[in-house]
């Protein structure tokens, strides 16, 4: 029978819980990956699963490329490659020249990347014009890429769709006016009986104006080849939905979690649809969980942050989703469980490490064994609340059901100051650490990457001085659980 358990009797437990060590986890050293003069934030991470010791990550690139950067590691993370950037979306390559098979947009954007089960790394990202008149100003279009060689090398990216219109309203590319995707995110298909074996998945967020924005996705059969049309995800009244990640269960169901706003004026809410045919249509959209009162602009940050749910499914398909929202007084991360096959029963919402500082940009994925591992930005190590440190949280099956003990370690990560007063900032001298991190995980192996501090050097990518810090760089640690 499913136990369901009030958030303050949760606390307590999980507190008891979290005082008894878990299984022997050991922190590695953080490295860093991009270790560039210039800004990267929006960090995405993958392991091989031919090969748990190849993992790659990519970031928004604020290099002169302005487009979606990447680097691999042959060693579990603790060295790597000297990183590009993924080709024919932007004019230039990092040294500002054109190129062969470059593309026409401005920059990109919204890394996210993946494995499939044969090894081949999937890259998506968009395209972003702004000012260029090779296409109508404000275009945007989705791309992926492709690597076989464990991500040194990415091929020409197909597009999987370009956002375009003329007139006013709906089709024009600005954001809650029109048309204007957000927030991709991609998974594939890597379970053995699967029907769906191999199919890649890319879902977003489609603004249509009038603040509506139903959650949509696109799906390969032929190893990101070609694509599907675009399926509308979402169901039901919901406006603004926002944040949509998939995740793919042992038997094929294709799983999208996402926050939503019921009606103009309704209650946020954290949503998950379903699809049993593959990704070609979706059941209606189910609550987990109201997001009680959601995340603004917190305080002591300068830079954008907000309330968004992140998934894991295991091999049992128990699904987590874990979020941030401010129900105990303070941004701190929140998650429930339920088993894929009843998306109508979540348990009570339980608070994953209590704290009086604030916790954000959520990241989950659950091992095949059941593990559940969580990653977050938590200034818990700070007493004014104002730095950044990244906490590392990990679920443990107890017993066969949805019940789970819950063990953090937060110790370990160095400070980041994502402020426009003493922080790390962005080329235009505006604080913008990005919107997510990640994490990335097997039975044995977890590889987290977020945005962290790099060296200061005080002008931009084209050698103009500033009177600000520009540089983020992308941070990784190796985690044995």
């Amino acid at each position: 029978m499913l136990r369901r358990l009030s958030p303050a009797l949760a606390s307590i437990l999980l507190l008891a819980v979290a005082a008894q060590p878990a299984a022997a986890t050991t922190i590695g050293s953080v490295v860093n990956a991009s270790n560039d003069l210039y800004t990267n934030n929006e960090i995405t991470i993958a392991l091989n699963p031919t090969n748990p010791l190849n993992v790659v990550t990519g970031w928004n690139d604020w290099n002169r490329n302005e487009g979606c950067g990447t680097s691999r590691s042959l060693d579990g993370g603790q060295t790597w490659s000297t990183h590009s950037f993924i080709p024919g979306i932007t004019p230039w390559d990092n040294d500002g020249n054109t190129y062969a098979g470059n593309g026409p947009y401005d920059f990109g954007g919204d890394p996210a990347v993946t494995f499939g089960p044969d090894g081949t790394a999937y890259f998506a990202c968009y395209g972003y014009l702004y000012a260029n008149a090779a296409a109508p100003k404000g275009g945007v279009a989705l791309f992926v890429s492709k690597s076989t060689d464990g991500g040194l090398t990415w091929t020409p990216p197909v597009k999987l769709n370009t956002f375009t219109g003329p007139g006013n309203g709906n089709g024009v590319n600005k954001g809650s006016n029109g048309q204007f995707p957000d927030h991709d995110a991609i998974a594939v298909d890597r379970w053995p009986g699967s029907p769906h074996y191999g199919s890649v998945y890319v879902a977003q967020a489609q603004f249509h104006g009038n603040n509506k924005a139903p959650i949509t996705l696109f799906s390969s059969r032929d190893h990101g080849a070609t694509w599907s049309t675009m399926v509308t995800v979402s169901s039901g009244s919901q406006y603004a939905n926002q944040d949509a990640i998939p995740f793919v269960g042992s038997d094929g169901s294709v799983y999208v979690s996402f926050d939503s706003y019921q009606g103009t004026r309704g209650a946020a809410q954290v949503r998950v649809a379903k699809s049993t045919d593959g990704g070609a249509s979706f059941g209606p959209s189910y609550t987990v969980t109201d997001l009680i009162d959601p995340v603004g602009q917190m305080p002591n940050s300068d830079y954008r942050t907000g309330s968004y749910p992140a998934p894991g499914i295991d091999a049992a398909g128990r699904i987590t989703i874990a979020w941030n929202d401010q129900r105990s007084g303070h941004s701190n991360i929140w998650y429930a469980r339920a088993w894929g096959s009843d998306l109508t029963a979540w348990t009570d919402a339980a608070q994953l490490k209590p704290s009086a500082g604030e916790q954000f940009f959520p990241w989950v994925h659950a091992a095949p064994n059941g593990r559940v591992d969580v990653v977050y930005y938590d200034r818990t190590r700070d007493p004014a609340d104002v730095l950044n440190f990244v906490t590392y949280s990990r679920l443990d099956p107890s017993g066969g059901g949805l019940d789970v003990n819950a063990t953090s370690y937060g110790a370990w990560s160095s400070a980041f100051n994502g402020n426009r007063d003493g922080g790390q900032l962005t080329t235009a001298c505006n604080p913008f650490i990005g919107d997510y991190i990640g994490v990335s995980s097997d039975d044995t192996h977890v590889y987290v990457g977020w945005t962290g501090n790099g060296p200061s050097v005080f002008h931009d990518e084209f050698g103009n001085p500033t009177d600000c810090d520009v540089n983020q760089d992308v941070l990784t640690v190796a985690i044995t659980p």
